[in-house]
C-alpha cells in the first residue's frame, strides 16, 4: 500500500485555510493521495495528539503507510512573529513522508 496524507479537520476550523492547501500542495508535488476527514474524533483519539486531559484538537495531519500512522503536526507551526509558518509546515510534512 502506498503512503498518503491524512488531514482531520472540521467545517468550523479556522486554521483549515492554511493546512488544507499545504496538504494538497505536498500531495500533488509528491504524487501521494490526500484523504480529508471531517471531525473524525475516533481516529484522533486512537492516533492523534492529545492534551493533558485526553482531549484532541483539530486540525491534525498524519502520514499513513499501510497500517502505520504517523502524527506530523497539530495545528500549524508559527513564525517568530506569530504568523502561520507555511514553509515550515510544508517541510515537516515532506520529511514525514520521506521518513515513513
Amino acid at each position: 500500500m502506498s503512503k498518503k496524507i491524512l488531514l482531520v479537520t472540521a467545517d468550523w476550523d479556522n486554521v483549515k485555510k492554511y493546512v488544507e492547501p499545504i496538504c494538497k500542495g505536498v500531495a500533488a508535488e509528491l504524487g501521494v493521495e490526500l484523504e480529508v476527514r471531517n471531525e473524525d474524533y475516533g481516529f484522533l483519539v486512537e492516533h492523534g495528539e492529545k492534551d493533558d486531559f485526553g482531549g484532541v484538537e483539530i486540525p491534525q495531519v498524519f502520514v499513513v503507510d499501510g497500517e502505520k500512522v504517523k502524527h506530523v503536526f497539530t495545528r500549524i507551526p508559527l513564525t517568530v512573529e506569530g504568523k502561520p509558518d507555511i514553509k515550515s509546515a510544508t517541510e515537516m510534512l515532506k520529511k514525514a513522508l520521506a521518513d515513513a
